[in-house]
């Protein structure tokens, strides 16, 4: 991969910091998209709309959405930024030839942006939450400015480091390869990873068998969905307290200028500390619109166990993390019938709560479309 010739560039700029620049570029690409309507389009619907493409299309609606999609994504109206799970999906695809309209179709519709990680997206509303409590809502950018990415971090932001030459070369190197990364495409990415080893990718199985299994051994735990979404939502906090930690001791050394002691780290148990804030003020209906990414996954699930005869579907992680994604950060999720049913139920009515349209019917989509 070459990169691209800035290193004189960040040469002249040695009180610039890696961090401090990532942060930049980050955030002028979130202010710079920040009016635009954001749509996420599930696997479900890349996969339609490249048989658009194909020329194989089933439902004689989708070539308009496809237009209207293009036209707006032309006029700057709109984008169509993945998520890592449409990265993970798409690239189960066997055949080169389908694999490479539909990544050459999210470059086009996307152009070039995606969202952050999961576990970064939760980082960062998690500093939202302590900085905007404690400093006020106008000393911090919102997350979802900050949430926007491009397609080469969207499964994480990594840097190279332990290169062989001194500090101030690595953050050089450092800052090039984050531009040329900036700028690579999705069809540049799977050219270089490579058809063998994307078929070579390990597959999530066997994981709804469990979660059904589980659902029927433990219903009689819970009387209520709140207690149930109480549960999932506890569940997931254990998951995330390293993250709650990491986010705690950045804002330590922003403040101090160093880390805090192990000893420091382990009184004051601050993971933990956040995992029970935001499960106390969830039980108490307070947590408001902090960290959807966790309150939208715990209502999900908690309503899929609710209702007995509802099993978990192969698929349904993927699609309860497009959810996770979609609803509180995007204007507009196309998925599928069975999710647009999920987190429309009256027991949750995640889409109302974040402002969402959720939209499952090609004819609806076109039609909504064109009124915006």
């Amino acid at each position: 991969m070459k990169i691209d010739d800035t290193f004189e560039k960040h040469r002249s700029e040695p009180d610039i910091t890696l961090e401090a620049y990532a942060k930049s570029v980050s955030l002028a690409l979130g202010m710079k998209i920040k009016e635009t309507i954001k749509i996420y389009l599930d696997t479900k619907y890349w996969l339609l709309l490249r048989n658009v493409v194909l020329n194989r299309a089933n439902n004689k609606h989708l070539p308009d959405l496809l237009s209207l999609l293009r036209n707006g994504v032309q006029t700057k109206r709109i984008i169509c930024p993945i998520s890592e799970d449409i990265f993970v999906e798409v690239l189960k695809q066997s055949d080169p030839l389908t694999l490479k309209e539909t990544v050459k179709l999210i470059d086009d519709l996307s152009k070039g942006v995606s969202i952050l990680s999961e576990q970064e997206r939760i980082r960062f509303e998690t500093l939202y939450f302590i900085l905007s409590n404690t400093k006020g809502t106008d000393s911090v950018y919102s997350p979802d400015v900050f949430v926007w990415t491009k397609l080469s971090y969207v499964l994480g932001t990594i840097h190279p480091t332990f290169t062989p030459f001194s500090l101030e070369d690595e953050i050089v190197i450092q800052k090039a390869f984050f531009d040329k990364m900036w700028t690579i495409s999705l069809s540049e990415m799977v050219e270089i990873i490579g058809m063998d080893n994307i078929l070579s990718m390990p597959q999530l199985n066997g994981l709804s068998t469990q979660l059904n299994y589980d659902k029927i051994k433990y219903a009689h735990e819970n009387k209520s969905v709140k207690q149930l979404y109480l549960s999932e939502l506890a569940g997931a906090l254990d998951l995330y307290v390293p993250i709650f930690e990491d986010a705690m001791i950045y804002l330590y050394k922003k403040e101090y200028g160093h880390n805090p002691t192990i000893a420091e780290k382990e009184s004051s148990n601050s993971g933990k500390q956040i995992a029970n804030a935001i499960y106390n003020l969830f039980n108490k209906n307070k947590l408001r619109k902090y960290f959807p990414t966790l309150v939208v996954g715990a209502g999900l699930h908690a309503s899929v166990r609710w209702d007995l005869k509802r099993k978990y579907k192969k698929n349904d992680l993927h699609d309860f993390r497009h959810a996770q994604t979609a609803l509180p950060y995007y204007d507009i999720l196309l998925t599928e019938h069975s999710l647009k049913d999920l987190v429309s139920r009256k027991n949750i009515r995640l889409h109302e709560k974040y402002g969402c349209q959720v939209i499952s019917d090609p004819y609806e989509a076109v039609e909504y479309l064109k009124e915006i």
